[in-house]
């Protein structure tokens, strides 16, 4: 239905022209996203040129990138649609996605100091041994897939409308295209492709955005109050819009506010330690570049933020709630309908190439985040369960290593493009909220404990990685998002006993509680070498400490 309604005017350009200019961009950025992986692919078989990219792309452009992997399309279409139809609610979702980079920026020196590809690195250097690196593992595919299935199923989704396409088979053979293209890209390309991907992607985001935020300030005399009280008068729930409790209200077999407490703390926490992030983190050439990776990414993804948040007050102003909420229930649609809205409609010329632009901006975003996935994914096959896990390679047979994490990209995007397809007459929610939990309750205590607590053993590190993901499964079982409710996963089942659709406030002090009482009933473990130089001088006064960039340095340079 957004498509019909969005493609209805037709002034000087039919609607049919302007879905063929969505198409053609649509292709053009799968295209270009091939050609770019194909020219910058490693031209060695070596892990640090697929992994990592040699770690030699400056700091801007490292900060675009990770900007471009954390910027996902939830954050550009769902921040929009949820601010337009929740108010205050949604500005502080918009909040919580910046305040989870401030959290990474706190993790990310010691972090770089102390790995090398993977999180499994980080976790194998407190604890060395083949159980914490198979666990990490498993841990890292398992929040990578489930994140998959929802950028799959989102870049389906807004493709199938803009181009009309309304039937779940066509939003099947989108999924099944993209999928296939970006694997293939992503196992050529590697890290540089991916990188390239990721910056031409922020860029293009941020000039959409900047152009449909400038169109509506326009519309308003330049005037932010002037687009405040509009949004106030025809946003559809009167004053409550600016209050809290719009969220809440929309669920109402949560419990009061533990919802909206879980959504937070999956943001901030979750979104913190996503693999696909951390591993760009790796890409850096040492701890001080990483934080100032970070740094730069705050700065662009706030500027993301702050346009989408104008945009969803704008649609509150411009379209109203009550017309988004008919036409996208869930708000989803609320940045092309606002798009489609300003310079007469999609249809007129301004209007066509304003829409398009914007349209190529989506794909975009779910394509880099996609090609992120996918090669943290194929690390983790490659690098921890191969090479360390099985211990199939040796420090120079290295090429069999990539050709590894190449086959294991496929697995996994095959895994993730058969569950989308099955998935995509499914509640999508229910992928997002998992993914975030099981980050934030298995990925945060182990990266925490392991960078900053000395006492912290291999017993703890298991029991957080593992205990918090299972904590995290066995829970959401029992949630009105698998059962009990006609948008549950399973409608015609009930045995929903968690009034609830987060879990993350049980599982995220269950995860630190687990690795703690490990701990502090196992024997500590101290490697050595670098790492253990690291550790052992973390609480030292600074002039006393080794320098993490000559420790990293030395180990990046070991086999």
């Amino acid at each position: 239905m957004t498509a019909y309604v969005l493609l209805a005017a037709e002034p000087s350009v039919s609607a049919g022209d302007t879905r063929s200019a969505v198409l053609i961009g649509f292709l053009l950025v799968v295209v270009a996203a091939l050609f770019a992986c194909l020219l910058l692919g490693p031209q060695r078989e070596e892990a640090e040129s697929f992994y990592v990219g040699r770690r030699r792309d400056k700091p801007l452009r490292n900060s675009l990138a990770l900007a471009g992997d954390y910027v996902s399309s939830a954050t550009v279409v769902g921040t929009a649609g949820t601010v337009a139809l929740m108010g205050f609610d949604g500005l502080f979702v918009a909040g919580s996605t910046l305040a989870a980079l401030v959290v990474l920026l706190f993790l990310a020196g010691p972090l770089r100091a102390r790995g090398r590809f993977t999180l499994a690195d980080v976790f194998a250097d407190r604890a060395p041994g083949t159980a914490v690196r198979v666990t990490a593992a498993v841990v890292t595919l398992l929040v990578c897939l489930l994140y998959l299935v929802v950028q799959l199923s989102a870049v389906a989704l807004v493709t199938a409308q803009l181009l009309g396409l309304e039937t779940v088979g066509a939003q099947r053979a989108i999924a099944v295209m993209t999928g296939v293209l970006i694997t293939c890209a992503t196992a050529v390309g590697g890290m540089r492709g991916a990188t390239a991907l990721q910056t031409a992607k922020s860029v293009v985001v941020l000039m959409a955005l900047t152009l449909v935020a400038g169109a509506l300030l326009a519309r308003f005399g330049w005037s932010p109050a002037a687009l405040l009280d509009a949004a106030g008068a025809t946003n559809g729930a009167g004053r409550a819009y600016f209050r809290p409790g719009l969220l809440q209200r929309s669920n109402p077999s949560a419990s009061w506010g533990f919802d909206f407490v879980g959504l937070q703390l999956s943001i901030v926490l979750g979104a913190a330690v996503m693999p696909h992030v951390l591993m760009r983190l790796h890409a850096t050439p040492g701890p001080v570049a990483a934080r100032r990776s970070v740094r730069g990414a705050l700065v662009v993804v706030g500027a993301v933020l702050a346009f989408t948040v104008l945009i969803g007050l704008g649609t509150a102003a411009t379209v109203g709630g009550a017309k988004l909420a008919a036409v996208s229930p869930g708000g989803t649609g609320a940045l092309m309908l606002t798009t489609g809205t300003l310079a007469g409609g999609p249809g007129s010329g301004p209007g066509a190439v304003l829409f398009v632009l914007v349209a190529t901006a989506v794909f975009a975003t779910s394509l880099a985040v996609i090609a992120g996935i996918t090669l943290t994914a194929s690390a983790a096959i490659g690098h921890d369960l191969y090479r360390h896990a099985l211990r199939r390679t040796d420090g120079q047979d290295r090429g069999v290593e990539i050709r590894t994490a190449r086959w294991g990209a496929v697995a996994v995007s095959a895994v993730g493009i058969t569950l989308t397809y099955a998935a995509l007459a499914w509640n999508m929610q229910m992928f997002s909220w998992v993914a975030l939990a099981l980050a934030a309750s298995s990925l945060l205590p182990a990266l925490v404990y392991s960078l900053f607590w000395v006492r912290f053993t291999e017993r703890g590190l298991l029991w957080t990685l593992a205990g918090g993901a299972a904590c995290v499964l066995v829970l959401q079982a029992f949630t009105p998002v698998v059962s009990g409710i006609p948008s549950s996963l399973l409608p015609h089942h009930d045995f929903a006993w968690l009034p609830v659709q987060s879990v993350a406030p049980v599982s995220i002090p269950a995860g630190f509680a687990l690795g703690w009482l490990g701990s502090v009933t196992g024997r500590p473990s101290r490697p050595g070498g670098d790492a253990a130089v690291l550790r052992d001088t973390a609480l030292l006064p600074r002039h006393r400490r080794a320098t993490p960039e000559t420790a990293g340095t030395a180990r990046d340079t070991q086999g």
